[in-house]
Formats: C-alpha cells, sequence, structure tokens
C-alpha cells in the first residue's frame, strides 16, 4: 500500500494511508493582484473581494469555514482563526496567464513559454495560411462567442458555406458550421486542417462544432460530436505519475483537454457546475479505486469564468460562488475518512474589471480531510507555484517523483 510516513526522533513513524485525492478547480476565482499584475493589464484585481463588495453579506459560510475568508478582504467575512483544513495563496508561475497554463501547472509541467491568444482576432498573416489550407473564407474572427453570434453569421454560412470562427481570451479557437452544410468527412478534415495551421503557431486548443436551425433561429447542436484539438503537455504530469503507480485517474470538465496525452482511467465533459459537483459525487462515490482504495480526481468548475467572469456579470458570479458553496458539505460527506480534497483555482476573472481577460492573481489554495481537525496553525502561506499541489499529492502517497516544486504535504502531517 502506498502511504506518507509521519515520525521523528521522539515518536515512532505512523503511516498514514491515503485515499482518493480530490483536486477541486474552480475556475477563474482569484483572491488579489499578483506582484507581476502590471505585465497583464491594469492593476488592482481582486475578484474575490470586489465580488464581495456587491452585496452585504456574500454567503459563502462553506468555503470560509475551509480558509477562503483568510485569504483576502472579504466584506462581512472576519478571519476564521479555526480553520477545518489547511489554506494558503498560490502563485502563478505560467505566463500564459489562462486555463491550459494554470491546469497544466497545477499538474506538475510548468514551462517558461505560453500558448499564443488572440483575444482579438487571430492576425492576418495566419488567417490567410489557414484559408489558403482549408480552401475556404472564414466568418467572424471576433471574439462574440456570448454575444449571439450564430444570429450575426448563420445566414450568411448558410448562403456561403464559409465556416464561423471565433477567438477567446484562452489560448482556444473555436469553428462552427452548419449540420446541413457539412458532412463528418468535411468536418473533421476541417478540424484537422485548422489545427495543423494554427498549432504550428502556438495555440493550445481548437475546438470545431456543428449548430443547427435555421434564420427563424440558429443554436449549437449540443447533440452532435465536438472535433477537439489540444497541444501535449511537455512533461509527465501528475495524472500520469499516479497511473503509472496503480492509481486511477478520473478526469471532469474541461481538465482532460489539458493534460492532453496523459494516462487517464476515464474522462467526463460536463457542461456547467451543476453538472460538474453532480458527478463529481458520483465519482467519489462509486467509481473504481485500486486495492488500497485509492484514486485520483480532477474536476474543474467551468460557470464562475466562462459565464460570468468573461461576461463582465459580478451578479451573476457572486450568485453562482454562492450556489457553489452551498454544495461543499455534500462533496465532504461523499468522501471516506483517509480522503483528501484540495480545492484551487487556475487563474482570476475579476468581473468588475474592464474588457473580457483575465486577470494576474493569486488563487486560493484550501486543504480539507477528515483526519486534520480544526486548528489554529492552518495557514500554508503564499505558495510559488501552483505545481507545489502536484508536489504534495504525490508526496502524500510516497512517490519518488519531483515537479521543480515545493510540497507542503511535511506541513500539514507535522500537526497531527
Amino acid at each position: 500500500m502506498l502511504s506518507a510516513r509521519v515520525g521523528g526522533d521522539k515518536f515512532p513513524p505512523v503511516t498514514l494511508g491515503i485515499g482518493k485525492s480530490i483536486v477541486l478547480v474552480i475556475d477563474g476565482l482569484g483572491v488579489g493582484e499578483q506582484p507581476d499584475a502590471y505585465l497583464y493589464g491594469p492593476r488592482g484585481a481582486n475578484t474575490l473581494s470586489h465580488i464581495g463588495e456587491l452585496k452585504p453579506k456574500l454567503e459563502i459560510p462553506n468555503l470560509a469555514r475551509l480558509g477562503l475568508a483568510n485569504l483576502t478582504y472579504v466584506k462581512g467575512w472576519p478571519r476564521d482563526e479555526e480553520t477545518l483544513g489547511f489554506f494558503g495563496k498560490i502563485t502563478q508561475r505560467n505566463e500564459g496567464n489562462d486555463s491550459i497554463g494554470g491546469h497544466r501547472e497545477l499538474l506538475g509541467t510548468y514551462q517558461e513559454d505560453k500558448y499564443l491568444t488572440y483575444p482579438k482576432g487571430v492576425p492576418e498573416d495566419i488567417m490567410q495560411q489557414l484559408m489558403q489550407a482549408s480552401g475556404r473564407t472564414f466568418l467572424g474572427n471576433s471574439n462574440d462567442v456570448q454575444q449571439g453570434f450564430l444570429t450575426k453569421y448563420g445566414e450568411t454560412h448558410l448562403d456561403t458555406g464559409s465556416p464561423i470562427l471565433l477567438v477567446t481570451d484562452d489560448s482556444l479557437v473555436h469553428i462552427y458550421v452548419h449540420n446541413e452544410k457539412f458532412q463528418p468527412d468535411e468536418f473533421y478534415l476541417l478540424g484537422h486542417t485548422a489545427w495543423e495551421v494554427l498549432s504550428a503557431h502556438g495555440l493550445g486548443r481548437l475546438h470545431v462544432h456543428y449548430f443547427g436551425g435555421d434564420v427563424a433561429g440558429f443554436v449549437v447542436d449540443e447533440s452532435a460530436p465536438v472535433a477537439m484539438f489540444h497541444s501535449p503537455p511537455r512533461a509527465p504530469t501528475l495524472a500520469t505519475t499516479l497511473y503509472d503507480a496503480g492509481i486511477p485517474v478520473y478526469a471532469l470538465g474541461k481538465v482532460s483537454e489539458m493534460i492532453e496525452g496523459a494516462a487517464m482511467s476515464e474522462t467526463y465533459g460536463v457542461k456547467n457546475n451543476a453538472e460538474c459537483l453532480e458527478l463529481l459525487n458520483q465519482v467519489i462515490r462509486d467509481a473504481p479505486t485500486n486495492k488500497a482504495k485509492q484514486s485520483f480526481v480532477l474536476a474543474t468548475l467551468p460557470d464562475l469564468d466562462g459565464l460570468y467572469g468573461h461576461n463582465r456579470d459580478s451578479l451573476g458570479y457572486a450568485d453562482a460562488l454562492e450556489s457553489l458553496d452551498l454544495q461543499i458539505p455534500r462533496l465532504m460527506r461523499a468522501m471516506e475518512n483517509e480522503d483528501m480534497l484540495y480545492i484551487v483555482s487556475d487563474h482570476g476573472n475579476d468581473p468588475t474589471f474592464e474588457g473580457t481577460s483575465h486577470t494576474r492573481e493569486y488563487v486560493p489554495l484550501m486543504v480539507y480531510s477528515r483526519m486534520f481537525r480544526p486548528r489554529r496553525q492552518a495557514n500554508l502561506g503564499i505558495r510559488a507555484s501552483l505545481a507545489d499541489v502536484a508536489e504534495t499529492i504525490a508526496d502524500s502517497y510516497d512517490l519518488n517523483v519531483r515537479f521543480a516544486a515545493t510540497s507542503f504535504w511535511e506541513n500539514m502531517i507535522s500537526q497531527l
């Protein structure tokens, strides 16, 4: 049985049989600007604190009990001097300030160079290469995924057959085609051709979608397949390390895209926070483990970032965070005594700021297990990298692997 050993000069070693390690990523939750924020746009971002100013009191009692309100000022929530687990802030080292960089750093694969983003459109010279390679012109090339783009471009697409191309603030491009204009072989050929061009220029992800309907109402075809292309991690991830050690690995949501190529037992697509949390509870309770009752479960909650952060919907963001808070006790109840829960984020996205881009912020770290009782010395400080989480999880299973980061496992077990 893989285990972590605790001991010292005065006491014999104690073996902790760690069960499941669950990492819950709240996409787009920042807790105050990093020192390098000036390189990424306007200064002063603090997603959590600014959201907290919008209501008489932001109702996050469960996250506050885990230490979230200790990380930055949150109106109505004084510091909790006796939290249910450990807490801290994490510095993003990756330069991308995006989901792909954040998730991969979280899993131990920090990279010096960043995947390119095209928030204002794919540059003209690259578009010319794309049109030449595909033999097609494109509509859009704009950042309006949430702003009625099918109404804007759908009829012209039906008339011309020109795919609709949309950019995002992440290293992600979407292409949309009508299900009556593109047969499956044309659909996938378009995806492969576009990916060959765009990935050569540093794009991290490409999604090609079908939509349906007519001028009376175009809609994304949720029942149709999505062709997804992703740049693989440039080094082995924590997921691969655990899988190779005989620990089943489960990925829920877009995190499975971020670690394309990593060995995993099963992946699950999710559409929103509610679906992800429901599925996460099922996986924790029912998904197969190894004989030591161990597994690694990684889930990303998309709504705060995708629905509210980029759209600068501050009240929607606050409501979604409160809804998430209500689900935390259920998640804890699904865990066994030996399970570990790590709650983190991949980047900030302050909806009170102008524009639609991510904000460069520290992200939260909260660690819970029934093995750890409420305590007063629970602050893990400011961590130097998201990869500290990967290092800690590997350490907790006593794996001889390093991710160029610093484990905080000893900080926690020293207080048992």
